[in-house]
């Protein structure tokens, strides 16, 4: 058989077929769905960052008795040892002030973008909340 013959016939044979076929079709499936994992644990770790900065921040208040400087310095903190820009997080302190045993409850909220190849990016709104009990008599 001439390499010409043998060429033709290989061309014309179906082994190969499927391994031709996943590397065209496993970019295109695997690759934005391992965006996805990694986009949605970004997400996830907002959260716990947010959730992590808000309880830090309602102990300070309920340690000092109100909204203070220490307690934004203790958010900003939590909020750059976990990765994010305090810049860009709206922090909320109710009661400014309060008195022994009354609620004080720091509100964190952030848009955090997520993108995924072939799918686009969008804003996702996040929030945490943290409520404790003032320590401080006025």
């Amino acid at each position: 058989m001439s390499w010409r013959r043998r060429f033709w016939h290989r061309l014309r044979d179906g082994r190969g077929q499927a391994t031709v076929e996943a590397i065209l079709v496993v970019p295109l499936v695997v690759v934005p769905v391992l965006f996805g994992v990694v986009t949605f644990g970004q997400l996830e770790h907002t959260r716990l960052v947010l959730d992590s900065a808000a309880a830090a921040g309602a102990r300070q208040a309920a340690v000092d008795g109100q909204d203070d400087q220490a307690v934004r310095d203790r958010i900003d903190l939590e909020l750059r040892d976990g990765g994010i820009n305090p810049a860009t997080v709206t922090v909320s302190v109710t009661p400014a002030v309060a008195d022994w045993g009354q609620p004080i409850q720091v509100h964190l909220s952030v848009a955090s973008h997520a993108s995924i190849p072939f799918l686009g990016g969008w804003d996702v709104p996040m929030s945490s909340d943290f409520t404790t009990r003032s320590e401080v008599t006025h």
